[in-house]
């Protein structure tokens, strides 16, 4: 069991998931869900984005419930939010909304890691959901401990790899 899991280390979205995290814009990157109403569990992004002007910042890309479309993707620093783009001069406006006028090219750049890092982990986790799965298929409530679990490695390999502190190590 413990030789499966090291292998996974090194599939390929595993790699590209841990190549995300190693972004120079983000730090303390989290993962948690977001239970919709039927029950499923959408993954939500956090991360802090080191300001060289205003120190950290909170940037991430989660699911909201809105009520013309149902959920959608947005992303957010601080208190201000956008729907989702995926690329960076949809980020622009969000930045500078936020307040950060001279860190809004690093900033746009660092909500682009945040988005690659959210799809990496989506990429991870339908592998691990599967492994976990075949293994507590005879106990009781395997979906959520598989989720669970697919959530709790993929938040150590993040906090591994995305390193606690500041970023631009």
């Amino acid at each position: 069991m413990e030789k499966a899991l090291s292998d996974r280390l090194w599939d390929k979205d595993v790699q590209g998931f841990i190549e995300a995290c190693q972004s120079r814009q983000l730090s303390d990157v989290t993962l948690d869900y977001t239970v919709r109403d039927d029950g499923r569990k959408i993954l939500n992004v956090r991360a802090i984005y080191g300001s060289r002007t205003r120190g950290p910042i909170h940037i991430g890309y989660r699911w909201t419930e809105n009520r013309r479309t149902a959920w959608t993707p947005e992303i957010f620093v601080g208190r201000h939010t956008a729907p989702a783009a995926h690329h960076v001069r949809a980020f622009l406006p969000v930045a500078l909304r936020a307040g950060y006028w001279r860190d809004r090219k690093n900033l746009s750049l660092a909500l682009l890691a945040v988005t690659q890092v959210f799809f990496r982990a989506q990429m991870v986790r339908g592998g691990l959901d599967r492994e976990h799965l075949q293994r507590f298929a005879d106990e009781e409530a395997p979906i959520e401990r598989a989720q669970g679990l697919t959530l709790q490695t993929l938040n150590d390999l993040a906090f591994l790899y995305s390193g606690p502190g500041m970023p631009g190590r």
